[in-house]
């Protein structure tokens, strides 16, 4: 039944914030074994579900997600969804240009057939100093198209924070004119 669920698992973790320039990079860890660590796990074969409890450690290559809850359904039509939960779930990964991105949400779903990842409640995705906020990210694989959403609460606000690259030694030195 495991290895059922070891082909499913893999996507997610290929999934997992793979978008714009991550998605380009970081693919040497995906020819890396997946690794589930967990206090424990049941499966529950008639209604085929997966679940890791307490704890829960995936890590492939230099890709790493914590979550106190991760839990895989296998639909009728042979696709899955995937539900990791924490306080916060975590992701970091080392990108093959040797810069780190990272998000926390305390949902991480990933719809297989819709190719929908979602990250709800209190979502930060960082990458080179740049970071999104909101209560709600949502990614289509399919369009690669991003939409990040506030709250409920009118004060809720998205924020997008975008650093800039920064300039080489020699071209901030004054010119002499």
């Amino acid at each position: 039944m495991l290895k059922q669920y070891i082909p499913a698992v893999a996507l997610l973790i290929i999934s997992l914030f793979s978008v714009g320039e991550a998605n380009a990079q970081g693919r040497l860890d995906f020819e890396q074994p997946i690794k589930i660590n967990a206090e424990r796990d049941w499966f529950d074969v008639a209604n085929k579900i997966a679940v890791f409890e307490d704890n829960v450690v995936i890590s492939q290559g230099s890709l790493s997600i914590r979550a106190d809850h991760l839990e895989v359904t296998r639909r009728d039509d042979q696709s899955d969804v995937f539900t990791a939960s924490g306080s916060p779930a975590v992701y970091e990964q080392q990108l093959d240009d040797g810069s780190p991105i990272s998000a926390e949400a305390e949902i991480i779903s990933y719809d297989q057939t819709k190719q929908l990842l979602t990250l709800s409640g209190n979502v930060k995705v960082s990458q080179s100093n740049s970071v999104i906020q909101g209560s709600e990210i949502v990614y289509n694989f399919a369009t690669q198209q991003m939409t990040a959403n506030r709250g409920d609460d009118e004060s809720d606000r998205v924020t997008t924070i975008f650093m800039p690259k920064k300039k080489s030694d020699t071209n901030n030195e004054p010119t002499n004119r």
